[in-house]
């Protein structure tokens, strides 16, 4: 997916901010559909704002970055943008091969279980954060867009929730 660079340097104007060695933060959390979910942020502008990085390991992988705001004073709720892996969704591909063959069975069977593919894209989320944005605990997130098949290419919306502890 092609990012307008416009968009991305008014987004990041808009969002000023200093990082201190103590602003750097790592979480570890897993959902739907991305079981593993290793991240690390940086808090920006007073504790109100993140920036995150992520890899996302499940039914398919990928990886995205993310913002995220506060929207209330005890930093409980935020809501952010987020760009690259949204989702998984099944390859529609049929098992070629007409034949009813035993190796045929078993490797449609494979291809079966191996055909999911990330959704890259643009989208929104939101987060409860226990402890508040920022700090130490646990946080449920969710993400929803629209973007492009892996392989694909098709356009389409996904999305997924996850849990994660951040230290």
């Amino acid at each position: 997916m092609k990012v307008n660079s416009f968009c991305l340097a008014s987004l990041l104007t808009l969002c000023t901010f200093s990082v201190s060695a103590n602003d750097v933060s790592f979480s570890i959390g897993g959902g739907y559909p991305y079981f593993v979910i290793p991240e690390v942020s940086l808090s920006a502008n007073e504790g109100t704002q993140r920036w995150y990085a992520n890899y996302k390991i499940g039914f398919d992988d990928g990886f995205s970055v993310g913002f995220e705001h506060a929207l209330t004073t005890d930093k409980k709720h935020a809501l952010g943008l987020v760009i690259g892996a949204l989702g998984v969704q099944e390859d529609d591909d049929e098992c070629g091969g007409t034949e009813d063959s035993l190796g045929n069975i078993i490797g449609c069977g494979f291809i079966e279980i191996f055909d999911d593919e990330t959704t890259n894209g643009l989208g929104l989320s939101y987060s409860y954060l226990f402890s508040g944005l920022n700090e130490s605990g646990w946080r449920v997130r969710f993400d929803l867009g629209y973007g492009e098949g892996s392989i694909s290419n098709e356009k389409r919306a996904d999305g997924g929730v996850s849990v994660s502890y951040q230290f």
